[in-house]
């Protein structure tokens, strides 16, 4: 087995789509109400906080756009890693109990993404999450009994690099 192995997932142009418009829609929004503020009497106090927060918002939008286009499944020795900006995915495969191929089910999101995160999923319970796509993903279930799902671009070549 080669010392490292990366998956760069396909990524659904949807989700990278909307991410990308709400950065647009925050600057837009952004700018015409910093364009009439004028119009209103505000203190220059809350103008710093306007500022301060939608500077926040439009930051983490990004942050989180730039997440969703450099995803990636790494295997190295021995363990899977994969990086979100809410979530990271460490998995030693000596760890992992079972893999299975499953379509996305419908979860409970915790956090700021669509595609990232802690997701409460029926039956199963909290799922750690990185996906790009809502085709098709792996369910990976440690000994412990953690869920990770994840979609690599391939996913059934992916399940058998794991099972090794």
């Amino acid at each position: 087995m080669r010392n490292e192995i990366i998956n760069k997932p396909y990524k659904s142009h949807w989700i990278g789509g909307m991410y990308i418009s709400m950065m647009i829609f925050i600057v837009l929004i952004y700018f015409i109400i910093y364009l009439f503020a004028d119009l209103f009497q505000t203190s220059c106090f809350l103008k710093i906080i306007f500022n301060s927060i939608m500077c926040f918002i439009f930051l983490l939008i990004l942050f989180t756009t730039v997440g969703f286009y450099t995803t990636k499944y790494k295997i190295k020795n021995g363990i899977l890693y994969s990086w979100s900006p809410f979530i990271t995915i460490k998995i030693k495969l000596k760890d992992i109990k079972n893999v299975e191929k499953i379509m996305v089910p419908l979860h409970f999101r915790v956090g700021a993404s669509l595609y990232c995160g802690a997701f409460y999923v029926p039956n199963l319970g909290w799922v750690r999450t990185i996906i790009t796509n809502l085709r098709d993903a792996i369910l990976i279930t440690t000994k412990k009994g953690k869920y990770y799902m994840i979609t690599p671009s391939n996913p059934k070549k992916f399940i058998k690099l794991l099972k090794r």
